[in-house]
């Protein structure tokens, strides 16, 4: 071959190789670009890592991972799924207090697998714990009840926990130890404590490392029971001190639970048996009656703001009571047979009260000033205006009383029980509720002509009721109006257009004043009452 063919074959091959160098063409499957941040929210058992991978165009990703461990091979390993974002992320659990991790992200595809710079962060080490301030659930007389809880119990397990306590008397600190708890609250009553002492309290706990103490919780004994839950009168005042106490004042809610440990502190239990209790005077004022808890007397449950159908029943040492301040209702009976009573303090709020039987030594109703509702004049309970007399206590004992012209209205049971031989009612009377004699001591009454509606049981058990008279206007007379009025000779009906609508039990109970009382009716109606299906009964039917 010349010379001159083999310049040519060369420099057509390097033609060819020319070309095929000069062609663009893009490699595949390339790995993506990774990078690592700082580790971040270190704690002592926990890390978030976190990175960046970002695939190479063209290329694919089919695993990332972030690898980590207390040594540079890194053996342990976190999976992220494969999403179209950049940034990844995880957040490592279960790590070593007080350990240097090391720490990376990986990705790649089939062909390669790139990682990126490799960084360490340390976990905090364990500490001493760390405890809420403490929160007074209840304070008696002389003890209290107090609350914390081990926000953070350092890494290490708690040896111990309660509370210092000392007194402005006795600086020396006195640890007491608790045992029960629930998680990481813990509960602690504290007893046997002097009166009328201020004492310091903080809550403690332990752990391998050390003790951390509370803020100082301070308080003063007295004769105030604080309550910040209903149902815990209990547990405030303790078994061993219930019977001590003659003076209390109780601030916070008061269940039924609640009422029945007060029951059980006048004298009383649940069964109706006498205890060793000798409380006499208590202040509610800054308490509350709120639902709940069990039952105050067997059956009978509180209810929100009112003081219910029984509630201080038959507690004969009570002597002296201040009702709670948002007081609405006072149910009928609230205080029956309560014989100790003196003094009873209404709230300002109480917007219905009905009276209780048997308080036999009441003789103080008291109404503050601020009362839109009621006031009391000489120990007798009115409305605002005087318009409606509520309640007339049955230890006054006047042979007379006149009730003020202003009143309209005489109450469910306003005199019921009372000492008074004559109740003179005024013209302006015009509405008389149920009972409201039942077993008062009058013997002679006469009825507006303005009433229309002589009430049930209105004179029931009056058995030194001598002479009634019904007014002109008097057209209907209930059941049980005269039950057991033993005495009864004279009942005056003044209507004389028509008489009366009674039924079968308006004379129940008193069936024999159909042959011992005389019935006086107005001469030109003789004939209508004697022919009456009921008044046609009384054997002494006569005119005047």
């Amino acid at each position: 071959m010349t010379i001159s063919f083999r310049t040519y074959i060369y420099v057509f091959l390097e033609l060819i190789f020319f070309c095929a160098c000069n062609k663009e063409e893009t490699p595949v499957n390339l790995p993506p670009f990774v990078s690592i941040e700082e580790a971040k929210d270190i704690t002592r058992t926990s890390a978030i890592l976190s990175g960046t991978v970002i695939p190479n165009e063209g290329s694919t990703v089919n695993r990332i991972q972030f690898r980590y461990g207390p040594t540079p091979d890194m053996q342990e390993f976190v999976n992220i799924s494969i999403t179209e974002k950049q940034e990844v992320s995880t957040t490592l659990t279960n790590l070593k207090p007080g350990t240097t991790y090391y720490y990376c992200l990986e990705a790649g595809n089939k062909y390669s697998t790139v990682c990126s710079e490799i960084m360490t962060f340390e976990t905090h080490p364990n500490t001493i714990p760390t405890v809420s301030d403490l929160k007074m659930l209840n304070q008696g007389p002389i003890s209290i009840t107090l609350e914390y809880e081990i926000l953070d119990d350092g890494g290490e397990e708690i040896i111990s926990s309660g509370f210092y306590l000392h007194s402005e008397k006795e600086p020396q600190e006195q640890q007491i130890s608790l045992t029960a708890h629930e998680g990481n609250k813990w509960k602690g009553r504290i007893g046997d404590l002097q009166m009328d002492i201020t004492y310091y309290i903080q809550a403690y706990a332990t752990n391998s490392i050390g003790e951390i103490r509370s803020k100082t919780y301070q308080f003063h004994t007295g004769e105030a029971v604080i309550l910040t839950e209903a149902g815990t009168l209990n547990e405030a005042i303790g078994e061993q001190e219930k019977y001590q106490f003659s003076t209390l004042n109780i601030a916070g809610p008061l269940n039924g639970t609640d009422i029945r440990y007060l029951r059980d502190m006048m004298g009383i239990n649940i069964n109706g048996e006498n205890t060793s209790g000798k409380l006499q005077e208590l202040n509610l004022n800054d308490a509350s009656i709120v639902a709940g808890g069990i039952s105050y007397d067997g059956y009978r449950y509180t209810v929100n703001n009112i003081v219910s159908h029984g509630m201080f029943s038959n507690c004969k040492i009570l002597q002296k009571i201040t009702l709670p301040a948002n007081t609405s209702v006072i149910e009928e009976n609230s205080f029956e047979n309560c014989t100790a009573l003196t003094i009873l303090r209404f709230s300002p709020d109480t917007k219905e009260i009905t009276p209780s039987a048997g308080c036999s030594s009441l003789s103080s109703l008291e109404v503050p000033s601020g009362s839109p509702y009621f006031k009391d004049i000489d120990g007798v309970l009115y409305n605002k205006d005087a318009t409606s007399l509520i309640w007339f206590p049955e230890s006054i004992t006047n042979e007379k009383f006149e009730v003020p012209s202003s009143v309209q209205n005489i109450g469910a049971f306003a005199f019921r029980n009372c000492h008074l031989q004559q109740v003179i009612l005024p013209s302006s009377v015009i509405n008389i509720g149920k009972g409201a004699f039942t077993a008062s001591l009058i013997e002679s009454i006469i009825i507006p002509d303005e009433v229309a509606t002589i009430p049930y049981g209105c004179f029931q058990l009056c058995k030194q009721l001598v002479s009634v008279t019904l007014g002109v206007n008097t057209s209907y007379v209930s059941e049980y109006c005269f039950d057991q009025c033993q005495s009864l000779q004279f009942l005056k009906v003044k209507a004389n257009l028509f008489s009366p609508y009674c039924l079968e039990n308006t004379f129940g109970g008193a069936e024999f004043l159909f042959e011992k009382c005389q019935l006086q009716v107005p001469a030109s109606s003789l004939s209508i009452y004697r022919n009456h299906g009921i008044w046609g009964k009384f054997k002494k039917i006569v005119g005047y």
